[in-house]
């Protein structure tokens, strides 16, 4: 099933054309650190949708790196936590948007939630894009003790629960 998801996401990739993209696909790479109590996270994410999103905020936008950084890392940051939203016992943990990259046609963002206590398992609800694209796919990984487990979720399917106990 990972490499399934693998392919499926760079196979995306090798067909972007000038006027967008065929597949609608966001990966998201959830590490939990226990001795730091942490997630570490990685969505990357087809710059073109991102910029279409950001549009909605702001007709002018256009990513790339000569851009107002701070001004698009913070609708990023609203976009994310209204989106990609961590809970646990319904209580939503509020993480931190450490920044951005572009590499190609693919945004990378980075975020880190720390746990004051670490819950046994956490909910992740990832609705990325789910408003622009019916055909959207997000594909998580999560990482934990070793272990990979890797989740699609899509218009029908929005959030996993993941297990952060030993």
């Amino acid at each position: 099933m990972n490499l399934f998801l693998f392919f499926i996401f760079y196979f995306n990739v090798l067909f972007i054309t000038d006027n967008g993209h065929k597949f609608y696909v966001s990966t998201t790479t959830i590490e939990f650190k226990p001795t730091s109590k942490s997630l570490q996270i990685t969505s990357q994410l087809f710059t073109d949708d991102l910029q279409l999103i950001m549009r909605e905020q702001d007709e002018s936008i256009i990513l790339d790196p000569d851009s107002d950084s701070e001004f698009i890392d913070q609708l990023i940051e609203n976009y994310f936590k209204k989106n990609l939203v961590f809970s646990s016992k319904g209580i939503n943990i509020p993480y931190i948007f450490l920044g951005k990259e572009y590499l190609n046609n693919i945004t990378k963002c980075f975020i880190e939630l720390k746990f004051t206590e670490t819950p046994n398992k956490l909910e992740l609800s990832n609705e990325l894009f789910l408003s622009l694209f019916k055909e959207q796919q997000n594909i998580v990984h999560f990482k934990n003790l070793g272990q990979r487990k890797s989740y699609l979720l899509h218009i029908n399917k929005r959030s996993v629960t993941l297990n952060l106990s030993p």
